[in-house]
């Protein structure tokens, strides 16, 4: 193995082929230093206010996706150096040259049009901006701001710059492939697997269980100094990607979008916003906001659910507020936390957190609150890459963001991290004098897939429903332990707690992935903030997750219409509803109607366990009108 590494890396000479591979790897890393470098001049006056510390920290927090670039770049690389390795022609140095010629004026032109975006738009350039070359009279008009003369300028530096850089690391070195006598060697042979490794490695972004994604480079509250970090190319091509996948239209045009547009205003038309119930003893409470991992109502005794799987749940409903008919707006915890911290519902066969352009215009209680002095603190367990939970927090202005890696001592991990009783010991250990008020957002996963928890079987059977029942019972008692240690808190007299899962399950009884009863959820205010004629209340009307948010503001008395797609659920003047979304149809609730429509097939599907009735025309034209205008406002985002 010593002749694998027989020459040192900067050898302009003949080199091994991992070796060589690691030169090239090497070059692109710089080449995205150089464009990153570009950036952070251009806008530095933006960076500064991030601090100086923030514009050093955008080159080590972006060098993870720099790398998987790198990777993806030197895939068809390897691949042709494969296929020569098998033939008598030697074509790989030449092909080499132009391949990475090319790539490096695709780059450069992608660095530059980055600049003149993101200074135009705020954003990164992304699949919209390249649209544009569509409609060349939008595109120049867009333009005629733009400083041509000086993004070219920074393009051709950046260009001489990648040259000089491919001049001194690859372009003087060769591989002795065509060496027949070189090839039969054992040590050639080897080394393709390993190169292989790190290509495959580089792209994914290392053994980690959730392949990397845009958050990894997410470490600011600025969001111009977690751009600097982002990889352009590599956003690009995931927004082109991701677009070119779900298109750009609207697949859900049913009606004229004037028509559309009166019917949902009405849905959220106030007839008297200052009637909302007020249940708070005090306008500016501590607010510590539980969301429960995949907790539906069939675990729920007091919402019809199975008895004895949660006794301390149970116990809070007879202190707090029970709202009985909440419904999720999705199925993945990614919808969910933007349902109920942006109040923006979930959209079918995707998720807004995939398109970080649009992720940067949803409003978030917990940035309306940071404007009210609210100290913001953020707890899961598990990677905050799954999910995009970096992007999210970051975005959301939270000051304390916690994750996997401030979790030390191993034989606390699951699959999915931390369980949820050291996730919560964790955040009792470390509020013990916050600055208040203060508002906290904690995410549990111990009733996840595969429902393994810390604790000795307590529901029996090996049944999946058992497993998720005791996974659910675990969670519960969790909570009971952490209620019983933060009572003793100084600030616990001045916190209200909300519990609320993300999503429904199947399980325990089997749901269908389209029945309401799959998305029925607990929703439940509880805390010595409330006053006592709401302890033990039980409050009746359908309602969604994404009611949260504007309940929530509501009760502080702040004002904010940013929430267009939430409703307050204290207010008796609302329209109960609920909308939630299943692969490529949605379900519409009301208190008379249910109605479940698949867009593929175009037509009402029965409701599982219910006599199948003619749907009204209103209900089924006002679901589609839903589906409509929440997939326009996703576009337009």
């Amino acid at each position: 193995m010593q002749r694998l590494f027989n020459r040192k890396l900067m050898d302009g000479q003949r080199t091994s082929p991992m070796v060589f591979f690691l030169r090239y790897f090497l070059f692109w890393v710089l080449v995205f230093f150089v464009q990153r470098l570009a950036f952070v001049g251009y806008f530095f006056e933006r960076l500064h206010e991030a601090g100086n510390t923030a514009v050093l920290q955008t080159f080590f927090y972006g060098i993870r996706l720099d790398l998987s670039m790198a990777g993806y770049f030197s895939a068809l690389p390897f691949v042709v150096f494969v296929v020569q390795s098998f033939i008598n022609r030697t074509f790989f140095n030449a092909a080499l040259k132009v391949y990475t010629i090319v790539l490096l004026l695709l780059t450069v032109l992608i660095s530059g049009g980055d600049l003149g975006i993101y200074e135009s738009w705020g954003v990164k350039l992304n699949f919209r901006a390249v649209s544009m070359l569509l409609h060349p009279a939008e595109a120049m008009e867009t333009s005629k701001s733009a400083p041509v003369f000086l993004l070219l300028l920074m393009m051709l530096a950046e260009l001489l710059a990648a040259l000089g850089l491919y001049r001194l690391i690859v372009a003087k070195i060769r591989i002795p492939v065509a060496e027949s006598r070189y090839r039969y060697k054992w040590s050639y042979w080897i080394q393709l697997p390993l190169i292989a490794a790190c290509v495959f490695l580089s792209i994914r972004g290392g053994w980690q269980q959730i392949p990397i994604n845009e958050s990894a480079a997410y470490f600011s509250h600025q969001p111009v100094a977690n751009h600097a970090a982002v990889n352009t190319s590599w956003h690009l091509m995931s927004s082109i990607l991701t677009n070119l996948q779900r298109g750009n239209t609207n697949k859900y045009t049913y009606l004229p979008a004037t028509e559309a547009t009166k019917m949902i205003s009405r849905l959220y038309h106030k007839a008297e916003p200052d009637s909302s119930i007020q249940i708070l003893n005090q306008q500016r409470p501590n607010i510590i906001f539980i969301q429960l991992e995949s907790f539906t109502a069939d675990v729920v005794q007091e919402l019809g659910g199975d008895s004895l799987v949660t006794p301390n749940i149970s116990r809070l409903i007879n202190e707090g507020v029970l709202f009985t008919d909440i419904f999720s707006s999705g199925v993945r915890t990614d919808q969910g936390i933007i349902a109920l911290l942006s109040g923006f519902p979930a959209q079918p066969q995707t998720s807004i957190v995939y398109q970080p352009e649009k992720l940067e215009n949803l409003p978030f209680i917990s940035q309306v609150l940071k404007k009210e002095n609210y100290f913001n603190t953020f707890y899961y367990g598990g990677e905050l890459g799954f999910g995009r939970f970096n992007s999210i927090a970051y975005r959301a202005g939270f000051d304390r963001i916690v994750g996997l890696r401030d979790f030390k001592d191993a034989a606390l991990f699951n699959k999915w991290g931390a369980d949820d009783q050291s996730l919560l010991e964790k955040y009792v250990a470390e509020m013990n004098e916050p600055a208040q008020p203060f508002f906290s957002y904690i995410i549990t996963s111990s009733s996840h897939e595969p429902f393994t928890v810390p604790m000795p079987t307590v529901i029996a059977g090996d049944s999946p429903g058992a497993q998720f029942k005791n996974a659910c019972y675990f969670t519960d008692q969790s909570l009971g332990r952490f209620l019983n240690a933060v009572k003793h808190k100084d600030w616990y007299k001045n916190t209200l707690f909300v519990l609320v899962a993300d999503h429904g399950h199947s399980l325990p009884r089997n749901r269908r992935f389209n029945e309401p009863e799959r998305y029925h959820i607990p929703l439940i205010l509880f805390g010595d903030v409330l006053k006592d004629d709401f302890r033990g209340k039980k409050i009746a009307g359908i309602g969604s997750q994404t009611d949260v948010a504007a309940t929530l503001l509501n009760q502080l008395q702040i004002k904010d219409t940013a929430f267009k797609w939430s409703n307050d659920l204290l207010n008796p003047h609302r329209k109960p509803f609920a909308f939630y979304t299943f692969d490529d149809g949605f379900g519409w609730l009301t208190q008379t109607d249910t109605l479940l429509f698949d867009n593929r097939a175009k037509q009402v599907m029965p409701v599982a366990n219910r006599e199948t009735h003619q749907q009204p025309d209103s209900s089924l034209t006002t679901g589609k009108a839903y589906m409509q205008m929440l997939y326009s406002a996703f576009l337009r985002f």
